[in-house]
C-alpha cells in the first residue's frame, strides 16, 4: 500500500516537473502591449479594421503601428491610450471620427415594379436596379443587417441612423450596392443628400431633390468649402465654417442640415420598398 502511494506520488512529481519544463520550453511569447492595446479597443469584433477580431487587430497593430487609424470605432480617449502604449506621438483632438448618412433623397422614380428578393444586393442585379437613378438607395435595409451596433433602425416604412449608436465603422457603406451611404465628419453641419454623378439634365428629370451641379452652393460658399466633382457637390469639412449659406442657395433642398451630434436620430432616413 505504502509502495503504491510512493510510486503514484513519484510519478506525480515527475509529470509535474515534465509539464513545467514543457510549458517553459514551448512557451509562446506574447508582447504585453497586445493585452494593453486589446483592453483599450471596444471589443465589438466588428471587423471594420480588416481583422477578424479586436484581439487579432491588437496583435497586428503592435507589429505594424501604421494601422493605428484602422479602428474607426474606439473613441479618442481609447485611441490616445493605444498611441501612448505603442509610443506613437499624436495631438489631442486629431482623432478622426465619422457618422453614417444616406446620401439619397429617395425621390427617384422607378423604372419598373420590383417583385424579387427584398434585398438591396439582389435588386441591384436586376437590370441594374429598379430605380431610374442608378445611384439611388434601394431601400431594403441590407445596411440594417450589416450594422454591428444596431445603429440603423426600422420605424414603420423608414430606416433611421441613430447618431448615439453610430460609430462610423463603415459596415453599412460596404454592403450598399449603390454607394448611397457616406461617412462624414462627426462635427459636420451640412450634408449633400445625393450620390448621383449623372449630368444635371438627367437628374432633374428623374429626381426632385437630386444635385444638378448648378454650382449655386459653390458660389455662395465664402470659405470655398464646396466644389463640383463629377456633377456632384462635394463638401470639404476642414474648410466648412457651418454658416449654412449652401443650404439657403440650394434650390432643390439637396443640401441639408445635419442634426447635432448628440441627437438620438439622424435626419437621414431610407423609405423601405414594399
Amino acid at each position: 500500500m505504502i509502495e503504491a502511494i510512493a510510486i503514484v506520488g513519484t510519478l506525480g512529481l515527475l509529470f509535474g516537473f515534465g509539464l513545467a519544463y514543457a510549458s517553459k520550453r514551448f512557451e509562446v511569447y506574447v508582447d504585453p502591449r497586445v493585452t494593453r492595446v486589446l483592453n483599450s479597443l471596444p471589443g465589438s469584433n466588428c471587423g471594420a479594421c480588416g481583422s477578424a477580431s479586436c484581439e487579432d487587430f491588437a496583435s497586428a497593430l503592435v507589429n505594424d503601428t501604421s494601422l493605428i487609424n484602422n479602428c474607426r470605432v474606439c473613441d479618442e480617449e481609447s485611441w490616445l491610450k493605444i498611441c501612448d502604449t505603442l509610443g506613437i506621438e499624436v495631438e489631442v483632438g486629431k482623432r478622426k471620427r465619422g457618422l453614417a448618412f444616406v446620401a439619397c433623397s429617395l425621390c427617384s422614380v422607378d423604372k419598373f415594379e420590383y417583385e424579387g428578393v427584398k434585398s438591396c444586393a439582389a435588386a441591384a442585379l436586376i437590370g441594374g436596379g429598379f430605380t431610374a437613378c442608378n445611384y439611388a438607395c434601394l431601400g431594403f435595409g441590407d445596411c440594417v443587417k450589416a450594422c454591428p451596433f444596431g445603429a440603423i433602425e426600422k420605424r414603420g416604412y423608414q430606416f433611421f441612423v441613430d447618431l448615439e449608436r453610430c460609430t462610423g465603422c463603415g459596415a453599412c457603406v460596404d454592403v450598399c450596392p449603390r454607394g448611397s451611404i457616406k461617412i462624414v465628419d462627426k462635427d459636420a453641419a451640412v450634408f449633400v443628400r445625393c450620390s448621383s454623378l449623372d449630368p444635371g439634365k438627367i437628374v432633374a428629370k428623374i429626381c426632385e431633390k437630386g444635385c444638378i451641379a448648378c454650382k449655386l452652393c459653390e458660389k455662395a460658399c465664402e470659405q470655398q468649402a464646396i466644389r463640383m466633382e463629377n456633377n456632384l457637390a462635394i463638401i470639404d469639412y476642414e474648410l466648412c465654417n457651418k454658416c449654412g449659406a449652401c443650404i439657403e442657395s440650394c434650390k432643390f433642398g439637396t443640401i441639408v442640415s445635419i442634426l447635432p451630434s448628440k441627437a438620438a436620430v439622424a435626419d437621414a432616413e431610407v423609405t423601405e420598398r414594399t
